[in-house]
């Protein structure tokens, strides 16, 4: 359930707020050399959020620009007015959810996602960049031990096993057209039993590694998944919408840096897998890695620094 819209003064007050804790940790290295308006980069109140903050901000100062940060602001009832009135410069959103939060519908059509969710935040003066293939939405997941004794790896492959196997999730999931209902809508699978259990949580981790259930809803880019060696099976009939990154930014920006700012950006985003950022929050939540550590690493590898 969403939280109710906030005034836009109280999230200028959480924007006024996070620049302030940003510049207290800030090295100093987003003066930049190009000139042009500071370009301020939000993010959510969790962790993925403030990784992908840390990565374009880096970025961003390694290629000149000036930056400042304004993080772990809160939701998305007061990151969206910051971006448009310009209080946050740069985000890095979710296709599905922010489409959804402009009263569209999500399909699990990528491209299609991706334009109507362009299309409902232009009028707002904000510009979606080019989206990545990382994606972070509901996923179902096995042990690595039950993916080879089954031999799966998409999520049809269940089909073979039906009747058989325990599914544990989200206490609403059987109520829920993305969860039970379209597993055996789409899939056409049977499960012996569903058990209720936290929405993506340390009870469906623990009760996954523990053969209490054989197949577990989880978040795709989900540091458990990395951590504990699980696999993620391929939504391989998209009952899924999609939900890829996509780093939003305002008409001014775009006016102010031009292309050279976009292939930057689109470049970096390009690079950025589900995989990797499982690998990226199991690093931060679990080996309490810092993010601004984790996204120097993660652009060195790759090239950007």
């Amino acid at each position: 359930m969403r939280r109710p819209i906030r005034s836009r003064a109280v999230g200028a007050v959480l924007v006024a707020l996070a620049l302030v804790v940003s510049a207290c940790g800030d090295d100093g290295s987003g003066d930049g050399t190009k000139e042009g308006p500071t370009i301020t980069v939000g993010s959510f109140d969790f962790g993925e959020s403030v990784i992908l903050g840390e990565i374009y901000a880096q970025a961003l100062e390694a290629a000149g620009y000036p930056v400042s940060r304004a993080f772990n602001l809160g939701t998305r009832d007061v990151v969206n007015p910051a971006l448009k009135s310009g209080e946050v410069d740069l985000i890095a959103e979710y296709t599905g959810s922010l489409l959804f939060f402009k009263r569209g519908t999500p399909s699990a059509d990528n491209a299609a996602t991706y334009a109507a969710m362009a299309a409902a935040i232009a009028d707002d003066g904000l510009v979606a960049l080019a989206y990545a293939p990382a994606e972070d939405k509901n996923g179902f997941v096995v042990t690595a031990e039950t993916a080879a004794a089954l031999g799966v790896t998409k999520v049809s492959d269940l089909a073979a096993y039906n009747g058989t196997l325990i599914l544990g999730g989200p206490t609403e999931c059987p109520d829920r057209p993305l969860c039970l209902p379209g597993l055996q809508e789409v899939y056409g699978l049977d499960f012996a039993s569903f058990r209720p259990l936290d929405a993506a949580g340390p009870i469906t981790v623990a009760a996954l590694e523990g053969g209490e259930i054989d197949v577990a809803v989880l978040f795709t880019s989900d540091g458990m998944i990395a951590a504990k060696g699980f696999v993620l099976l391929e939504d391989d009939r998209n009952l899924q919408p999609a939900e890829n990154i996509v780093p939003i930014t305002t008409d001014e920006i775009i006016a102010a840096y031009g292309d050279d700012l976009v292939a930057l950006l689109n470049a970096v985003t390009a690079a950025i897998t589900t995989a990797e950022l499982s690998e990226l929050n199991k690093s931060y939540s679990i080996d309490a890695t810092d993010a601004d550590t984790l996204a120097r690493q993660w652009l060195e590898d790759h090239g950007f620094i």
